[in-house]
């Protein structure tokens, strides 16, 4: 009787060690780095040139929260996005900035689990930026995710 015990309570802490393991090896798939060689701004907060770390949270979610961490990890940025179906996952993971003047903004991430681009809201900064530029289009610059830091 003790031995069926044994094998049960063994069963459980198994599939509890398992269970406790699958959500840190589903979350490191959501991490993705970047080599990024411009200023850039997340919302209303700038971020200098570097390699940074960019990690989905909540991806069950409609709203995604979004993590943007330096690599050595002293500046970091939690922002919600929204899914925008588009497609094109096929040119790979990447970054998507929209340039005004010298001025760059994150708008849009492609991870390689989603076949659609994780949005970002438009900032004040940048709103103020496209009004000035007015009929002329912003550039679109595109950074592939995956690269390892230099």
């Amino acid at each position: 009787m003790r031995k069926a015990y044994l094998k049960i309570f063994l069963a459980f802490a198994l599939f509890a060690i398992l269970a406790a393991a699958a959500p840190a090896r589903a979350q490191a798939l959501h991490e993705q780095t970047a080599s990024i060689p411009f200023a850039f701004n997340v919302g209303d907060k700038s971020f200098p040139a570097g390699d940074y770390k960019l990690r989905q949270l909540n991806s069950s979610s409609d709203r995604v929260a979004l993590e943007i961490k330096r690599a050595d990890g002293r500046e970091g940025r939690v922002t919600l996005t929204s899914f925008v179906s588009k497609g094109k996952a096929s040119e790979g993971a990447r970054l998507v900035f929209t340039r005004y003047d010298e001025q760059y903004f994150l708008t849009e991430v492609w991870t390689p689990a989603l076949d659609a681009a994780l949005r970002l809201p438009t900032s004040r900064s940048e709103r103020t930026l496209a009004r000035k530029a007015g009929e002329r289009a912003p550039l679109r610059t595109t950074v592939a995710l995956g690269t390892r830091p230099r």
